[in-house]
């Protein structure tokens, strides 16, 4: 069999470049639902500034209840899609996560350093076998007793992994709940608060022996649930805790570093494909192309590729997504996160437009000596270091990649390309933002 596409390219790469699209007929619903869940406020926005937000709360407030009642407006159509008996496809199923995970970027005002600490690594419950009865009615019950919050449904998003609703409130304050039911559960809550207002480690112990092994089982269950669920507050509020599964300190730098975007750079490239069908642009060690129009929307992909063919080895020398790959991909804010005009956005999502982007590991190490920062392979030892903190470095030709820049050194780690690509951040910039904040915390965790 053939490992070989069109242009003589690698196969799978070619056949996962190629346009997708979301089936046709959910494009009215998704458009509601994006405007729903992202301009709620949109009456307040012609006299809005930063400046008078910040200054007037009594306006404030309002602009965030108006901004929630939008999201849970879009919340309550999805739940009601998803408790129908008849089976969600893949196109809503995929459309559904990328709005809820939009309104859960929003939420934690698109801080990626807090979406991770939300993120397990785990498969999230399918959505159609999920049990949201209780999620749903506790919701309703949040709303009643703070008209102006937003309580989002952990089960409804790609990354949020730690307890089952996120609330925030109308002031912006956020919190994370677990919803239980039942005598069973209330006992169980009952007891793991007097282990917590005691702080006696005996009851614990007591607890295995004295009950039935499911309980105790479940007892030491919700108590992991409980730890994880205030270790993700205490790391958004005091940018510092320690993770209670492995125990690692977690500190989140208080200095903000600004990083480089290359988002206008693609906002050209698209205006430059709607003119004339396709638009091409290197920033860097970044590559983008968009394509609209037959046949570029079609075969665009294939000549993208091949341009990166001409500059190195396309399998080993880049990391290439197309930019809808962004609602597949937990980690990365989805396509109604970015910035980007909406048509474009619903152009991606159905088929009308395939936008592509690589990053070159071999013009990032020029970028980065271009810009001032020192460049080596890394030893094996630095290397299994990484790996001891369960990292993902970068291999590149066989080795590591270690950058340095004023006594600051880090090893290149796979989270700063994910930034790069789906985050759409600069690679020297975010390179030097990580050494920046290593004089802070260790880079490796």
């Amino acid at each position: 069999m053939s490992t070989e596409g069109r242009m003589g390219l690698p196969k799978k790469l070619e056949e996962r470049m190629r346009l997708r699209s979301l089936r046709p007929d959910l494009e009215p619903l998704a458009r509601e639902l994006y405007e729903l869940s992202s301009a709620g406020s949109r009456e307040l926005w012609a006299d809005l500034s930063p400046e008078r937000l910040r200054q007037d709360v009594g306006l404030r407030q309002k602009f965030y209840g108006l901004a929630h009642e939008g999201m849970y407006k879009a919340q309550a159509k999805i739940i009601s899609r998803v408790t129908e008996k008849e089976p969600l496809d893949v196109s809503e199923i995929l459309l559904f996560r990328g709005i809820m995970d939009s309104i859960a970027w929003a939420m934690i005002g698109g801080q990626l350093c807090y979406a991770r600490r939300l993120y397990r690594g785990q498969k999230q419950p399918s959505l159609a076998n999920s049990n949201f009865q209780s999620l749903v009615a506790f919701a309703e019950q949040m709303r009643e007793r703070e008209p102006g919050s937003m309580p989002l449904l952990s089960d409804l998003t790609s990354f949020i992994q730690v307890g089952d609703a996120m609330c925030v409130s109308q002031d912006r304050r956020i919190s994370i709940v677990e919803v239980k039911e039942g005598e069973h559960n209330k006992k169980i809550l009952d007891m793991i608060g007097f282990y917590h207002q005691s702080g006696c480690e005996r009851f614990r112990h007591l607890i295995r022996d004295t009950e039935s092994s499911s309980t105790a089982q479940q007892f030491e269950r919700v108590l992991r649930q409980h730890s994880r669920m205030e270790f993700v507050v205490d790391v958004m509020k005091d940018g510092f805790a320690h993770d209670p599964d492995s125990g690692d300190a977690v500190s989140i730098p208080e200095p903000t570093i600004f990083v480089e975007s290359w988002d206008e750079n693609l906002q050209g490239v698209i205006a430059q494909s709607q003119q004339r069908g396709w638009g091409y642009d290197v920033v860097g060690s970044i590559f983008m192309a968009a394509y609209k129009n037959e046949p570029w929307r079609r075969a665009g992909h294939a000549l993208f590729l091949s341009i990166l063919a001409k500059e190195g080895d396309i399998e080993n020398d880049f990391c290439i997504i197309r930019l809808a790959d962004c609602m597949q991909n937990p980690l990365a804010p989805p396509i109604f996160s970015r910035s980007l005009p909406t048509d474009v956005m619903f152009d991606v999502l159905f088929g009308r437009m395939n936008v592509c982007i690589a990053l070159s590991i071999p013009r990032l190490i020029g970028e980065c000596e271009e810009a001032g920062i020192r460049f080596r392979y890394a030893t094996k030892k630095e290397l299994a270091e990484a790996r001891k903190h369960k990292a993902e470095p970068v291999i590149y030709q066989g080795k590591g990649l270690m950058f340095e820049f004023d006594g600051s050194e880090t090893i290149l780690l796979g989270g700063v390309l994910h930034r790069c690509l789906f985050h759409g951040q600069r690679p020297a910039s975010t390179i030097l933002a990580v050494l920046e904040s290593s004089k802070f915390l260790d880079p490796i965790k």
